[in-house]
C-alpha cells in the first residue's frame, strides 16, 4: 500500500512539474520583446505626428510651443532624416496627396502646403486663428482640420479647393482625432465626443460616446474603428460608429493609469497604442485584447509610424526610436 501511495505521489509530482515547465515555455512565449534602437536625433522639441508616404518616404511635424515649427522627412525609410523649420510655431498633423504635395496644420489657424516635397511652403491664414491639432486630405480636393484648445474653442475646417481657402465651424470642444474609412465617410474625435460625416465633411452627426478625451480614431475598415482618450480609455466599433464598446476605462480606480497619445492600425487585426512613459500597447484581434510591450525605450511617445516590419515612434524630447516586429 505505501509503494502505491508512493508512486501516485511521483506520479503526480511529475505531472505538477511538467506543468510547471509548460507554464513557464507559454510565460515566455507571451512576454517575447520588440527589437529595439535608438535613431539619430532629428530635434531638441516635441515630434507631433509622423506619416509614410510610400515605400520609401515618412515624414512628420513638430517643434517648441510658441518658438519653433518643423518638418522632418526621410527618403530611405527613417535611416536619415532632413529636418525644415517652416513656422515659428509649433505644428501639429500632416497629411498629403503624394510624396511632393504635403499639408501642415498648427498654432494659430496656420496650414501650410508645399508642392515639391517640403522644399517651398504656402500659408494660409484661418480667420478664426485658433490652434489646428489635425489635418487630413481626403480625396483630390477635399481637405478637412480640426482643433482648438483647452479643451475648448473647437473647430472644423473644411477646403474643396486644395486647400486655397477654408470654410469653418466652431464647436464647444476641443477636437484632435481624424480619419476616414472612404472618400465620403469622415471621424472626428475630441473631448468627450466622437462625429462622423458620410459626406466628405459638409455634415455631421454626433456618435454615442462620452467618458474620455478622445485625442485619436483609427478605421481599419469600414465598419470596425477604434477610438482611445487621453486618460487610458479604449472604445472599439464594428457598425461603423452606430455603437461604441468599452474595452478599457480609462476613469476606473482597478485599472492603471495611463496616458495614450496616438493608436494606428496595420490592417484590421494587428494595431499599436503608444503614450507617455514609453507605454506601447499591440493588439492582434482588431483591438479587443492588448499586450503591453515591455521593452520600450523610457521616453514620453507622442506619434507612431508603420514601416513593413515594425515601425517608428516619434517623441516629446524630439528622439526617434525603431521598432521590430518579432
Amino acid at each position: 500500500m505505501k509503494k502505491i501511495k508512493a508512486s501516485l505521489f511521483y506520479q503526480f509530482l511529475s505531472i505538477l512539474i511538467f506543468g510547471f515547465f509548460l507554464l513557464l515555455i507559454n510565460s515566455c512565449q507571451k512576454k517575447k520583446e520588440w527589437e529595439w534602437s535608438e535613431l539619430n536625433r532629428i530635434s531638441d522639441y516635441e515630434i507631433s505626428e509622423l506619416k509614410r508616404f510610400n515605400d520609401s518616404t515618412i515624414a512628420g511635424v513638430g517643434g517648441e510651443r510658441y518658438l519653433h515649427g518643423e518638418f522632418y522627412i526621410s527618403k530611405n525609410n527613417g535611416k536619415n532624416w532632413s529636418k525644415k523649420e517652416i513656422l515659428d510655431k509649433q505644428l501639429f498633423g500632416i497629411s498629403f496627396l503624394n510624396s511632393d504635395t504635403i499639408i501642415v496644420c498648427g498654432y494659430d489657424g496656420k496650414i501650410l502646403q508645399t508642392n515639391n516635397g517640403g522644399a517651398d511652403w504656402n500659408i494660409t491664414q484661418n480667420y478664426y486663428w485658433r490652434l489646428m491639432r489635425n489635418i487630413l486630405w481626403i480625396k483630390d480636393s477635399t481637405i478637412i482640420s480640426c482643433g482648438g484648445s483647452g479643451f475648448t474653442g473647437g473647430i472644423l475646417s473644411r477646403s474643396n479647393n486644395l486647400g486655397a481657402s477654408w470654410e469653418s465651424d466652431t464647436l464647444t470642444t476641443e477636437m484632435r482625432g481624424l480619419c476616414y474609412s472612404d472618400a465620403q465617410t469622415i471621424y472626428c474625435s475630441g473631448y468627450g465626443k466622437i462625429i462622423k460625416s458620410i459626406d466628405a465633411g459638409l455634415t455631421w452627426e454626433q456618435q454615442k460616446a462620452t467618458g474620455d478625451f478622445f485625442i485619436s480614431i483609427s478605421f481599419s475598415s469600414p465598419q470596425h474603428g477604434i477610438v482611445i482618450g487621453l486618460a487610458g480609455t479604449i472604445l472599439v466599433t464594428d457598425d461603423a460608429g452606430e455603437n461604441w464598446k468599452k474595452v478599457r476605462n480609462g476613469n476606473s480606480l482597478t485599472n492603471q493609469s495611463w496616458t495614450f497619445r496616438k493608436v494606428i492600425f496595420r490592417d484590421i487585426n494587428k494595431g499599436y497604442i503608444v503614450g507617455d512613459n514609453g507605454l506601447m500597447l499591440y493588439t492582434t484581434d482588431g483591438g479587443n485584447q492588448w499586450i503591453k510591450i515591455k521593452n520600450t525605450l523610457e521616453s514620453n511617445f507622442t506619434s507612431i509610424v508603420l514601416t513593413d516590419k515594425g515601425g517608428i515612434v516619434g517623441s516629446e524630447d524630439g528622439k526617434l526610436f525603431q521598432f521590430l516586429e518579432q
